[in-house]
């Protein structure tokens, strides 16, 4: 009788994997972004569907425009036969999202070629190639710069400059206008903020959960 109660037992314990209220079996209450994944999947942006939400895996470059373009109304235009990116197929999960992100102009690929790249798509014989390395991971002044031309932040004057985003660079304005908007806020006791590092999925998550927050520095 012992031995079928603890078979028993080993059949239902597996299923109680989430506490109530919590999504993903690694995501808690505790953590500091529960509240951006919990609203993430209550949007339905993230697919609660899965047990793990995997916070500190470095985020891909396709997971984070995923999002950018999920916040921003989902995938509205008719996605075009060609691909306007030379390492994106049409039987990609992500192919639509990049090519939306294409056509806004929030994505542009290494060098700024999506617009060629697309332009010149019936002309394959000229060879054009235009990389965007969806499986790549996502810097934080990449993730930056994109928000700030999805979401139109601008900057504010109104954060204090990080001592590691130098005045000048690629980055350094759309570093100082998350600041200014409070999606950036740097590291605790530092005025750093790792522009080169690359961004984990939690960090993902809240820096877009921000986005719509309407906060603006020093009401962070």
């Amino acid at each position: 009788m012992k031995r079928i109660i603890s078979i028993l037992m080993l059949c239902i314990l597996p299923v109680a994997l989430h506490a109530e209220g919590e999504s993903y079996s690694d995501v808690g209450t505790s953590n500091w972004f529960y509240d951006s994944v919990e609203s993430f999947v209550e949007q339905e942006y993230l697919d609660a569907s899965k047990d793990k939400f995997r916070p500190a895996d470095l985020a891909l470059r396709s997971e984070f425009i995923k999002l950018v373009v999920e916040i921003n109304g989902g995938i509205i235009d008719e996605l075009p036969d060609m691909p306007g990116f030379s390492d994106v197929s049409p039987g990609d999960w992500f192919f639509g999202y990049m090519e939306e992100a294409g056509r806004e102009e929030w994505l542009k690929g290494d060098g700024d070629c999506y617009s060629v790249s697309r332009f010149d798509s019936a002309h394959r014989d000229t060879d054009i190639k235009c990389f965007v390395r969806p499986h790549s991971n996502i810097s934080r002044a990449e993730a930056a710069v994109i928000v700030r031309r999805a979401f139109g932040k601008s900057r504010l004057g109104k954060a204090p400059a990080f001592s590691d985003n130098p005045a000048g660079s690629w980055f350094s304005d759309a570093i100082q206008a998350a600041a200014d908007h409070c999606i950036l806020k740097g590291d605790d006791g530092t005025r750093k903020v790792r522009p080169g590092d690359p961004v984990n999925r939690a960090e993902m998550v809240t820096m877009l959960y921000r986005v719509d927050s309407g906060g603006r520095y020093p009401e962070c």
